[in-house]
């Protein structure tokens, strides 16, 4: 019997089906930029059909050239366990994501047998199945010869190259098309029915055999036929449209759809065609993979008996939520069962409802591809969610709610018409109040980022602290969603909480703007906290866990800047404030900042002409003493990141449109004293205050009058920042002093956070919170890091110059115990 005889039939009697051990496997190999189609001897998958997600190990023929390279250019294929076969040699490799390969065992096709029996219990299907597809989120689960990134490596090149090819399939469709191109709605279905047919012949399917491949309305004809879908108006195959003979061409000649799993062509299908226009068009809503997939993945579904679970996606639009649960739900369900029995569990198991018809019939589709290779069962509801009870019904006895709802607010003729609309404005609201009315053992949402925070959303927040053991906030950047810029986050909820003991575990997620890319490609997210606290007889509601909570803590006691500060905004208009401005003077015009848009901490803006007519203004603002001395800062965020206020003294009198706060000594303060506040204001401890306690796009008076300040108010910092701004002020400043300004910000910020008088692990954690973004100055910065990196010293020991550290000055104070003493220590903790 040959190696690749020994491994089949040892597979077969580990528990692999016959249908799931392949001979002769072909697969594209998406890592590798030219796409080439490799075979393996051998490949044994965890369940039907095979893909990259289920392959568990496989056999190749080797003894051509270097066995490593050999086995890298088979990573693609995503088995974590490689047999190198060389004669009566075996080699066994482990197959990694971004490490070399690494060899486990070497020995004589004879010895395979004993091999297999040796590892029974860790190479199971089941076993390798869930390592792949639960290892990474619960590690009770994962096995050592599994490497978590390969499954990643492989899939988010998948996702580029399907991405790349359905682009390039509706770019041959456009440019072939003569005169009027396809209607949209057309050219989806009919590209949905092309996939369809790519995955059937790729896959050498049966059915594919029954079709002529170079006339398309036999293909046509066909997928429609196996998949009981209405028939496209396209004509017999001499009237068929050139724009779909291209797309055809264009599919079927790119990369093989064979080892491709059939919910990552479901999600890129969705993504990708239907594009922000349809959308638009359509008023079709998406949630993005990555989001949905993050989400799924963090109810631990796993946890759950499969018949337990009844998954439900009110506001289907496109179906990303139930594609991602459809793919997690199916890797629970047994091994042995076939292809059939599981489509029938999922079918009974998932459900959806929308409002708008294309969006169902998107969502029905992507279904469809998910589940292949059964034959459509799927159904998304056409049903208006809002009407009286509906929602309610619906959500009655599913236990799983996935859901991206509208997020606008009830118009006028909607609140007349919905009795849903009386308890709440807002639909998210309303809709997450019916959610947890229905108490299902877990949900995900997505909703405005207010939510995290807002006292809108405060009764739905204590709801979820009474009702959950496990709760997760996911602070999302702007732009998450391609076809909207809405501010939004995640919210997961699990573990329905018993009376006692009375105790909730929370983890607070953020996705940073500059991670924004890497989690919509991989999931990645840039930081999370996690505290496990008691739950009072009242809930409080506090879910979200603040950024930097330690710090806050620490300085809880510390005066806030309502003791030496009055806020106010400035002034507004009855009309647009774009034209409450001019350069030049008029009557009735004061002067002034008008804009706040590129604001430069210790700069104010250059004056111009506002328009303080008392019959255009609005509300008294213009009362407030403006000729005084005062510090004025921007009311709107200048950045997504952490720099968030620039500050700047005024003693020139100048008014300020409602883009800006004034602030008024509450007593006479020296000109350097109030320089001492704006250094305060401008540093990292009030900015990073800024970024926690208010919204992402404003500021609230209210957060800027509870900054923390130093107990002992660092006056000298004020002399500094006269001397910085009389250096800034110079005609050649920004060419000749650039270094010097530099040096003379991080002073400032060093007597400031020496006030403060935060440990050296507190203050790391601060600076932290400000690395890799721009500072709002007028001059080149680099994170204070770069001026002295030295480690365990606060930045103003740093600044100082009095520690100065020389080599490997660590090992030269921290030095290793004398043998004999190491030798009784040791003897003293046995």
């Amino acid at each position: 019997m040959s190696a690749v005889d020994i491994i089949a039939t040892a597979a077969r009697s580990m528990g692999y089906r016959d249908e799931a051990v392949v001979r002769n496997y072909t697969f594209a190999d998406v890592l590798d930029p030219a796409d080439p189609t490799r075979t393996v001897l051998l490949a044994a998958f965890t369940q039907t059909p095979p893909s990259y997600r289920s392959a568990a190990l496989a056999a190749v023929l080797g003894g051509t050239g270097d066995t490593l390279e050999l086995v890298k250019a088979h990573r693609a294929l995503g088995a974590p366990l490689l047999f190198v076969i060389e004669g009566d040699l075996v080699s066994l490799w482990q197959v990694r994501g971004d490490a070399p390969p690494r060899v486990l065992e070497r020995l004589s096709a004879s010895n395979l047998p004993a091999l297999f029996e040796r590892h029974q219990d860790t190479w199971r299907p089941d076993a390798i199945h869930r390592a792949k597809s639960i290892g990474a989120i619960d590690r009770s689960y994962q096995l050592d010869f599994v490497d978590i990134g390969l499954l990643p490596a492989v899939e988010g090149e998948i996702h580029l190259k399907l991405d790349r090819l359905l682009i390039d399939t509706l770019t041959a469709a456009s440019e072939a098309q003569e005169g009027k191109k396809p209607e949209t709605r057309l050219l989806f279905r009919v590209v949905f029915r092309l996939l369809a047919a790519k995955v059937l012949q790729d896959r050498r399917h049966p059915y594919a055999q029954g079709w002529d491949a170079a006339d398309l309305s036999s293909v046509l004809r066909a997928i429609e036929s196996y998949y009981s879908l209405p028939s496209v108006p396209i004509g017999g195959r001499q009237t068929v449209p050139a724009a779909f003979s291209a797309a055809w061409e264009c599919l079927r000649h790119g990369i093989s759809f064979a080892n491709i799993s059939s919910d990552d062509l479901a999600f890129v299908y969705e993504n990708t065609f239907v594009t922000p226009e349809a959308r638009k068009h359509f008023g079709t809503h998406s949630t993005p993979r990555q989001l949905a997939e993050y989400a799924v993945n963090r109810l631990e579904l796993h946890r759950y008996k499969p018949e337990d679970l009844k998954v439900y996606e009110p506001f289907t639009g496109a179906g990303t939520f139930l594609v991602s649960a459809l793919r997690h739900v199916r890797d629970l369900l047994p091994i042995n069962w076939s292809d059939q029995q599981r489509h029938d569990f999922l079918v009974g198991s998932l459900a959806g409802d929308e409002i708008d018809p294309f969006a169902c019939e998107v969502a029905t589709l992507s279904l469809i591809l998910a589940d292949y290779p059964n034959q459509n069962g799927w159904h998304i509801a056409e049903t208006d969610l809002f009407e009286k009870g509906v929602l309610q019904d619906r959500m009655r006895g599913q236990n799983v709610i996935l859901c991206n709802p509208p997020f606008e607010a009830f118009a006028a003729n909607e609140r007349a018409r919905y009795p849903i609309a009386n308890q709440s404005y807002s639909k998210p609201v309303a809709v997450l109040a019916a959610a947890l009315d229905a108490r299902p053992l877990a949900l995900a949402f997505v909703l405005p980022r207010p939510f995290i925070l807002d006292r809108q959303f405060a009764e739905q927040r204590r709801k979820i602290e009474t009702l959950y053991g496990n709760v997760e906030l996911v602070e999302l950047p702007d732009r998450i969603f391609g076809a909207s810029v809405v501010e939004s986050a995640l919210l997961i909820a699990r573990e329905p909480r018993p009376p006692a003991p009375a105790i909730i575990a929370l983890r607070s997620t953020e996705v940073s703007d500059r991670d924004r890319v890497a989690f919509l490609r991989t999931g990645k997210t840039t930081t999370e906290r996690q505290i496990v606290r008691a739950v009072g007889e009242s809930p409080s509601g506090e879910l979200w866990i603040p950024p930097l909570q330690t710090i806050w803590d620490y300085l809880a006691a510390s005066p806030r800047l309502s003791r030496h500060f009055t806020i106010h905004r400035g002034i507004e208009w009855k009309s647009a404030q774009d034209a409450a401005w001019s350069t030049q003077r008029h009557a009735g015009y004061r002067r002034g900042l008008h804009t706040a848009r590129g604001a430069r901490q210790f700069l104010s803006a250059h004056p111009v002409w506002l328009d303080c007519r008392p019959e255009r203004l609005l509300y008294k603002a213009i009362g407030l003493p403006w000729e005084q001395p005062k510090l004025i800062v921007n009311a709107g965020r200048l950045s997504r990141g952490p720099w968030r206020i620039a500050a700047a003294l005024d003693n020139r009198g100048l008014l300020c449109s409602q883009q800006f706060f004034g602030l008024w000594p509450s007593e006479a303060l020296s000109c350097t004293q109030l320089l001492t506040f704006a250094a305060i204001l401008n540093g990292p401890v009030a900015n990073a205050f800024l970024s926690v306690h208010s919204p992402a796009k404003g500021m609230r008076i209210s957060a800027v009058a509870q900054i923390p300040l130093p107990s002992v108010l660092p006056y000298y910092a004020g002399e500094l920042v006269a001397e910085y701004v009389r250096l800034l002020m110079e005609p050649t400043a920004l060419n000749q002093n650039e270094e010097r300004l530099e040096a003379l910000l991080t002073q400032i910020d060093a007597a400031v956070l020496g006030a403060y008088d935060l440990s050296a692990r507190l203050e790391r954690q601060l600076l932290d919170h400000f690395r890799g973004v721009e500072r709002p100055v007028v001059h080149p910065w680099q994170h204070w890091d770069a001026y002295d990196p030295t480690p365990g010293l606060t930045l103003s020991e740093r600044a100082s110059g009095r520690f100065q550290a020389y080599g490997s000055w660590i090992q030269s104070v921290f030095r290793p115990l004398p043998n004999e003493e190491a030798k009784l220590l040791r003897t003293y903790r046995a």
